[in-house]
């Protein structure tokens, strides 16, 4: 399933979020959230905010409206970001 999940994330330049995941493959958002921590820490893939952009650059992540809102979302990690 991961190959699946990595497969499903690379045709899409701006990334899903975990429920958008979650429904693609017809899996727990629990268990979508497991696999996608576990390729995040890998570095294979990234969480990118609402906006499109690296979330961590700003370093307000635990205080971000946008993030509440919205929710983060995930690419590939090759993806390049300007």
């Amino acid at each position: 399933m991961l190959t699946q999940l990595i497969k499903l994330l690379e045709g899409r330049e701006s990334g899903l979020s975990l429920s958008e995941i979650s429904r693609e493959l017809n899996a727990q958002p629990t268990a979508v959230m497991s696999m996608i921590g576990m390729l995040v820490q890998k570095g294979k893939l990234i969480e990118i905010g609402p906006d499109g952009k690296y979330c961590a650059t700003c370093g307000l992540e635990s205080d971000c409206n946008l993030l509440r809102a919205h929710g983060k979302r995930y690419v590939v990690a090759s993806h390049s970001f300007t």
